[in-house]
């Protein structure tokens, strides 16, 4: 190229060229988007109309389409491509050959992987809508598509938040190594232990990995020695994605979407077969079908949540870009203020109390408690209208002191008004009993409502421990606690809030 008279030619071809004047740069597949040529294949057809769109709504003309399948290494490879370039065009979509021992083209009941590419080789993930035909591979199966959209990008890593004590945790990202004992590393002073929903067990003081490596979708216990977080990087698996298979029984399971969403509507489709018995949250918070009563209110990215199955199922999230129905059950919040929140075990049953079971109805704003032999705090909760749902917790076998119901332990009950604290009995059942089940749910059937007890009768009352803000048992002669907020329980369930 020769510079001409002035700068106006060299500008011109090199960057200023105005298209038609000079012709178009190359448009050229991806390198690696090369493919095998077998002896079986689908055919995809690529209408004129079709328009392939980026997450932002922007179209990409003269597009390179092309279908994917997972090799034996686990990596992608092309099964076909096309380019989309306004006219109708087809992919034949390789299957593989199984005259060869290496997978190299898809097989049939495989979905169909979508990547679309510019022509600066940009590469994006994309999903199709079809007219017709089917959308896995079938073998000299037919199929055309309505449209092609890049799938939003996710998240690049996730921030895991562990409070004080129990609680269960998930995490939607795949991480380049999910060993837990590397994923914990950052916090490993502070984890006691970590479950999973078969109650394989790391143990850090004996460096214990039972559990090995996280697997996606599901839920895992933890018990730390104070507040922390880590943050998981790598990719994020999309929900729609990865299914998540469920036995029969209890499970744990994880949380997949970005953004939380109404626990009733989630497992709506679960519950819609009658499959689904209870979900709860690491507070013991319960969804109840049954009862119409959701507790849990939204599930939320990182938590992990207990459920319990009749039979085997598949848990499906909607994708991000999909929202979930508004919520068809009231959200109950258990914001009691009289009696205590108890700090939450690894361990709890569920006891269920409908408005047919009371012998003397609570009033609105009363308050239900459940306590051991000892007269000590195991659970708390606000009277609702027309069921009332409390989680009960159990011993907490990791520490020295009882901090909850032993297996068989005897529960008794008491409801408070206004300025009334009453004794009740539950004296019949129509499920489980008085004694304490871990996971159990008791069904009230019959109510005796007994002993009342008045302010005036408060200076009866028997201390029965102090507690810090964070639920923390304190022992007032070991430390002065001065100018802290401490709290007396004491046995009837009552809380007083004092400085030091």
């Amino acid at each position: 190229l020769e510079l001409g008279a002035d700068d106006q030619t060299y500008s011109v071809y090199t960057s200023g060229c105005p298209y038609p004047m000079c012709p178009p740069p190359p448009c050229n597949a991806p390198e690696d988007w090369g493919y095998t040529v077998t002896g079986l294949n689908h055919t995809i057809v690529i209408p004129d109309t079709v328009v392939v769109s980026l997450a932002d709504g922007n179209v990409l003309s003269n597009a390179f389409v092309g279908v994917f399948f997972t090799d034996d290494n686990g990596d992608l490879i092309c099964a076909g491509y096309e380019q989309a370039n306004g006219s109708t065009v087809q992919i034949a979509a390789m299957g593989d050959d199984s005259t060869t021992d290496a997978v190299d083209g898809l097989v049939g009941g495989d979905g169909f992987v979508w990547m679309i590419a510019d022509c600066n080789g940009n590469m994006f993930p994309a999903s199709a809508s079809y007219i017709n035909g089917p959308e896995v591979f079938t073998p000299n199966g037919l199929s055309a598509v309505l449209s092609l959209t890049e799938i939003p990008a996710g998240p690049s890593d996730q921030v895991l938040e562990f409070p004080l004590g129990w609680s269960m945790f998930s995490t939607y990202m795949v991480a380049a190594d999910m060993n837990l004992i590397n994923l914990l590393t950052p916090i490993i002073s502070n984890v006691i232990i970590a479950k999973d929903y078969l109650g394989a067990a790391y143990l850090p003081e004996w460096n214990f990995n039972g559990i090995g490596e996280l697997a996606l979708g599901q839920g895992y216990q933890i018990k730390t020695e104070a507040a922390d977080s880590i943050t998981i990087a790598g990719d994020y698996a999309f929900p729609e994605d990865n299914p998540i298979d469920i036995v029969a029984g209890w499970n744990m399971i994880g949380y997949l979407r970005t953004e939380s969403a109404p626990a009733d509507a989630v497992l709506a489709t679960i519950n819609a077969t009658g499959n689904l018995i209870i979900a709860k949250d690491y507070l013991g918070q319960a969804y109840l079908p049954e009862w119409n009563f959701n507790g849990i209110g939204s599930m939320v990215p990182g938590q992990g949540y207990q459920i319990k199955v009749t039979n085997a199922d598949v848990l499906q999230y909607l994708p991000n870009d999909q929202s979930y129905r508004m919520s068809t059950v009231k959200v109950t919040e258990n914001n009691v203020s009289h009696f205590a929140k108890v700090v939450p075990t690894d361990n709890n049953m569920t006891v269920v109390i409908e408005d047919a079971a009371w012998d003397v109805l609570p009033s609105e704003g009363s308050e239900i408690a459940a306590f051991d032999k000892d007269g000590n705090l195991v659970g708390s909760a606000i009277y609702s209208s027309p069921v009332t749902v409390i989680a009960v917790w159990g011993d907490d076998a990791t520490t020295s002191s009882k901090d909850g119901l032993a297996v068989s332990e005897t529960v008794s009950f008491k409801v408070w008004n206004t300025n009334i604290v009453r004794d009740f009995t539950v004296s019949k059942w129509i499920e489980g009993n008085s004694s304490y089940q871990v996971d159990a749910i008791n069904i009230a059937s019959s109510i005796e409502t007994h002993t009342i007890m008045t302010e005036l009768d408060a200076s009866e009352r028997v201390l029965v421990k102090v507690i810090n803000v964070l639920g923390q048992e304190v022992n007032m002669d070991d430390e002065p606690f001065k100018g802290t907020v401490l709290f007396k329980v004491y046995d009837d369930g009552s809380v007083e809030r004092y400085v030091r």
